[in-house]
C-alpha cells in the first residue's frame, strides 16, 4: 500500500464509478481497478460495494476514507509546510562540546547565530571530546565541537590551534625554567582532562615518547577543579596558552613545553554521509558565509 493506492481510492469513493475516477485521474480504468483489488487483497476486507448502479463503499471502505483522507491531506501537506519552515527558518540544532576547551569565539558566533535566527532551537551538551564524536557517529547530535578529531567519517571545520602550557604552583621548582622538556615531568603528579578527552591521550603519548608513564593523581573536565588541585601543590596540568593567560598569576605559573608540544586543536564537525537537519544546514551556512565564505571540508578561523 503507496499514496498512490489510497489518493485512486478516494477518488472512485468520491466519484461513486471506476470509469469516472480513472478520467480524472488520468489512468486506464484497468489501472484503476487492479489498484482497488490489491487494497482489498492486504486488506482481506472489500471496500466497495459493486452490485448497484454505481459503486458504493462498503463499512470498511467508510473506514479506510476516513483514514485515507487524513493520510493524503497530510502527505500534500508536506512541500507546504517545508516551504512555511523555510520562510520562518525553524528547526532544531543539537550541539555537543567539551567544557573545559576554550571555545569563547565558539560561544560568540552561537550567540550571533541565534539573533539572526531566533526561531531555532539550539541545545547544547556537555560532553568529552570521545563522547561528542560518538554522538555524530550515532545521530544523537548534529554538530559538535572537539579536540583533536579522528574519525574519517566526519566533516572537519578547524576553529584554533593553541598549545597547551605547563600549569605548576608559584613555588614549584619548574617555574625557574623558560621552557619545559617533558622528560622533567617524569617525577610529576598530572592532574588531566576525563579520559573521555582526546587530550587525555594526546598528553599521555607525549609522556610516553618522553620515556615515562605519567602518574595521574585525578582526571577531570572542569578547569577550575583542575586549578585549584594545583594551587593546592597536588599536581601539575597541561592547559591551553588562551586559557592560562586568563588565570590569576598570582596563585599559578604557566611554562610554555618544548617541541614537540601539544596543540588543543578546536573544530567543528559533523558526519559525512548523515542527514542533516535544515537548522544544521542554516548554521553551517551561516559559518561560511560569516566567516571566510565557502572552502572545502576545512575552514581555518584563527
Amino acid at each position: 500500500m503507496d499514496i498512490r493506492h489510497l489518493e485512486y481510492f478516494i477518488e472512485v469513493a468520491g466519484q461513486k464509478s471506476f470509469s469516472n475516477a480513472a478520467n480524472t485521474t488520468h489512468v486506464s480504468q484497468s489501472t484503476i481497478s487492479k489498484t482497488i483489488k490489491d487494497l482489498e487483497d492486504e486488506l482481506g476486507k472489500s471496500l466497495f460495494n459493486r452490485s448497484s448502479k454505481f459503486v458504493q463503499l462498503t463499512d470498511t471502505g467508510e473506514v479506510l476514507l476516513t483514514k485515507a483522507t487524513q493520510i493524503v491531506e497530510m502527505f500534500r501537506s508536506i512541500p507546504i509546510e517545508l516551504d512555511i519552515m523555510a520562510k520562518t527558518e525553524k528547526g532544531k540544532l543539537n550541539i555537543g562540546m567539551p567544557p573545559i576547551t576554550a571555545a569563547t569565539a565558539f560561544a560568540e558566533l552561537l550567540g550571533k547565530f541565534k539573533k539572526a535566527y531566533p526561531n531555532i532551537e539550539i541545545n547544547l551538551f556537555e560532553y568529552g571530546s570521545k563522547s561528542v564524536e560518538l554522538g555524530i557517529q550515532d545521530g544523537s547530535l548534529d554538530v559538535g565541537l572537539i579536540c583533536c578529531p579522528t574519525n574519517s567519517e566526519h566533516n572537519i571545520m578547524n576553529f584554533t590551534k593553541d598549545p597547551l602550557w605547563l600549569v605548576v604552583h608559584p613555588e614549584h621548582p619548574l617555574r625557574e625554567y623558560p621552557k619545559i622538556e617533558f622528560e622533567l615531568l617524569v617525577e610529576e603528579s598530572f592532574v588531566l582532562f576525563r579520559r573521555d578527552f582526546n587530550l587525555y591521550d594526546e598528553i599521555v603519548n607525549r609522556c610516553k615518547m618522553a620515556g615515562f608513564q605519567p602518574k595521574v593523581v585525578f582526571e577531570t573536565s572542569q578547569r577550575e577543579l583542575m586549578t585549584q588541585v594545583v594551587a593546592a601543590k597536588l599536581g601539575i596540568a597541561l592547559l591551553p596558552s588562551k586559557l592560562c593567560a586568563e588565570l590569576d598569576p598570582e596563585t599559578m605559573a604557566f611554562i610554555p613545553l618544548s617541541d614537540p608540544q601539544i596543540f588543543l586543536e578546536l573544530s567543528l564537525i559533523w558526519h559525512k554521509r548523515r542527514y542533516l537537519s535544515y537548522a544544521t544546514h542554516l548554521w553551517l551556512k551561516y559559518i561560511r558565509e560569516s566567516l571566510l565564505g565557502e572552502m572545502p571540508n576545512t575552514i581555518q578561523l584563527f
